[in-house]
């Protein structure tokens, strides 16, 4: 157990914050493909404080995160509001981001 605690310490510390209020999707492949070779970010968003969440709805913020996934990198959501939530739910998306409330 003290084993999987440690592991999952060292998955967290290796998680770099994206916010997709100031870079978009986009954006962070396009300076991806440019370091071919280089292992794929984990990255982790904060969605309780995501303002293009309010202004441009769900369905921008799953966009977003679909796309980074399909980069390669890994998603980690935090602070997912339980209308988000459910929407990845439905839309049978909460099996590829990993939810930390």
């Amino acid at each position: 157990m003290a084993t999987a605690l440690t592991s999952a310490a060292t998955s967290l510390s290796s998680l770099t914050p994206l916010d997709l209020d100031r870079v978009d999707a986009i954006q962070v492949i396009r300076t991806l493909a440019q370091q071919p070779g280089q292992t794929r970010p984990q990255f982790v968003v904060d969605c309780g404080s995501l303002q293009c969440l309010r202004a441009m709805g769900v369905s921008y913020v799953v966009s977003q995160l679909l796309l980074l996934h399909q980069s390669g990198s890994g998603v980690w959501l935090r602070n997912v509001s339980p209308v988000l939530k459910r929407c990845l739910k439905v839309l049978r998306l909460n099996s590829l981001f990993r939810v930390m409330n």
